[in-house]
């Protein structure tokens, strides 16, 4: 959204002030950046094009913001890029705050342009983000049950071999009414180790409006969402997800002037395993990704009206091998605070063994899209209750109890295990519309390793690793290499009846990088991070943070919120 602000601010205030008086130049400029002349070598024009981005960016006319955004977003090699940074930063134009963040943020950077980045944004005063609204509270009360003709299970989707919950012939549960009987067997197949499946959708921002005093229509949205889907079985795992993000925005006042500009990015990306032994695997990879930009700014004046739009994409496939397994065991975590619960309140008949555990997660998968938690709760009692292990009818203490758990986000994505791997990949790179940028193969190797152990209940410790280096570039390419590690200690706190107020967590990261330029020394940047989340539902939270870095003997000082609201949160574990 803060993206979007600032796009839309620098349109207001080209549509509202008249037109000054710009260099006769700049369009020249401009075009020798974006295409090289003919006769003109490559090197020679290298120089010319550093030339006109010193130009620009001492020229104080604002048509140069989007192709110095679009240097100092690309050009990561170059002092070119060095020159737009700085640039944007004289010029005064926040359209550029999303893009020097996005430089300041990078630790694959070199350290002279994050400097310069960080400079620039003080330059230009960016505000920090707003956080998005906070969900409504959930409404807890449990629906009337509907009549026998349309109490229907949800369909089997073909994650185990085990029939979904049937109806109408239930079990009279702990509020008096029929609900669905259990599963007569399993839900997962027995060779299913673990499955977990997250929809979430988050809107930062959205208005339409209309001023009658000046005649004005206004619209804006941010939205974006998210789906990732996982399963590991004895022999093979799996996972896809594919997310998108849109922002837009509309501003149509009196007369002529408007301005409109709209932003889509999506990716999308799976991998699959293939295990040989205990925990060696071989892995194969592919992700995609593409962005649209379109900026439209119409003035009085045709001649001085600014259209732009621009698209890039991005693929890449990556094979290899590695050791070790991480699996979520939140799901099993959640099985074990029931047994908890049920043993505090005096109503445990007998331990809750393998079988029953994955005949309770079962249901609760069959129920994910359950919003109320009404059919996870009465199908939860119903096992209980033929399995023996639930002693009489539950107190009001223990049914909110049983409600807590089984909304409790706590247990969900619990990671836990070691797993290392080494993969070759190649990425390629289409910018039709960036000249800047150039197009083709890089050949890369990647190490990832990832540590993950669960402190019992209510704490968690992760680490993660990933390097890479750049292979088979030509010679005078630069081949960088990059490091990054980072470890996390999260605490979930529970009031005095179960409920889940929020996590504390504390992490540190380090990161280095070497560009191969002559230039400039190794980077090293030494950062830590301590925050709190608050929990209104499964999936959904804000989280307020404060960070701290050391990079290059300079101290970082910075805050944080973020938020986000999730539709489906669900998964098993069978150990």
């Amino acid at each position: 959204m803060r993206r979007l602000t600032y796009l839309l601010a620098a349109a207001l205030a080209a549509a509202a002030a008249p037109a000054l008086a710009q260099p006769a130049d700049v369009p020249t400029l401009i075009q020798l950046i974006d295409k090289q002349p003919a006769g003109v070598d490559r090197p020679t024009w290298k120089e010319q094009r550093r030339d006109a981005a010193r130009k620009l960016a001492a020229s104080g006319d604002k048509r140069a913001v989007p192709t110095l955004i679009k240097l100092a977003d690309a050009e990561a090699f170059d002092v070119i890029g060095e020159i737009a940074i700085e640039g944007l930063g004289a010029l005064g134009d926040k359209s550029a705050v999303p893009t020097l963040e996005k430089i300041a943020a990078d630790s694959s950077r070199d350290r002279q342009q994050r400097d310069l980045a960080k400079k620039a944004l003080a330059k230009l005063g960016a505000p920090a983000t707003p956080p998005p609204p906070p969900p409504p509270p959930p409404d807890d009360r449990p629906p009337p049950p509907p009549p026998p003709d349309r109490d229907v299970p949800p369909p089997d989707d073909g994650a185990g071999t085990g029939a979904a919950i049937a109806p109408p012939d239930g079990v009279p549960d702990l509020l008096g009414t029929r609900t669905p009987a259990p599963p007569a067997t399993d839900r997962f197949a027995p060779d299913v180790l673990a499955q977990s499946e997250q929809l979430t959708f988050a809107v930062g921002a959205a208005s339409l409006g209309y001023d009658s005093v000046r005649d004005r229509t206004a619209f804006d949205l941010d939205a974006s969402g998210r789906y990732a889907r996982w399963i590991d079985r004895d022999k093979t795992a799996w996972g896809a997800e594919a997310g998108a993000r849109v922002v837009g925005g509309y501003l149509n006042p009196e007369g002529p002037a408007r301005s409109r500009a709209v932003i889509v990015d999506v990716d999308a990306g799976g991998q699959f395993r293939a295990y040989a032994g205990p925990g060696v695997y071989g892995i194969g990879r592919a992700v995609i990704a593409g962005q649209l930009q379109y900026l439209s700014v119409i003035r009085d004046d045709p001649m001085d009206t600014y259209k732009e739009g621009r698209t890039a994409a991005d693929l890449g496939v990556a094979i290899g091998g590695g050791y070790g397994r991480v699996i979520d065991r939140g799901p099993r975590l959640r099985v074990r605070q029931l047994e908890a619960l049920l043993e505090a309140g005096r109503a445990l008949g007998r331990p809750i063994d393998d079988d029953l555990a994955a005949k309770l997660q079962s249901a609760w998968w069959d129920t994910r899209r359950d919003r109320t938690g009404f059919r996870q709760l009465a199908a939860t009692v119903a096992i209980l209750r033929e399995a023996g292990v639930l002693l009489g009818e539950p107190d009001a203490a223990t049914t909110f109890g049983l409600i807590e758990v089984l909304r409790d986000p706590s247990y969900d994505h619990r990671p836990d295990g070691i797993d290392v791997s080494l993969q070759i990949g190649e990425e390629y790179l289409l910018r039709e519309d960036e000249p800047a940028v150039p197009e083709g193969r890089t050949e890369l190797v990647l190490v990832t390793a990832t540590a993950a152990r669960q402190l019992g209940l209510a704490s968690e410790a992760i680490a993660h690793v990933d390097a890479r280096y750049r292979i088979l570039a030509d010679d005078g390419v630069p081949a960088p290499w990059r490091v990054g590690a980072d470890a996390t200690w999260r605490h979930f706190v529970h009031a005095a009846h179960g409920e889940l107020v929020g996590a504390f967590d504390v992490g540190a990261r380090l990161a280095a990088s070497d560009d191969d330029r002559d230039d400039t020394d190794l980077g090293v940047a030494i950062g830590g991070t301590a925050g709190w989340t608050w929990v209104f539902n499964r999936a959904s939270s804000v989280r307020a943070a404060a960070d701290v870095t050391l990079d290059a003997g300079e101290l970082f000082l910075g805050a944080r919120i973020t938020g986000s609201y999730g539709f489906l949160d669900a998964g098993f574990a069978r150990r």
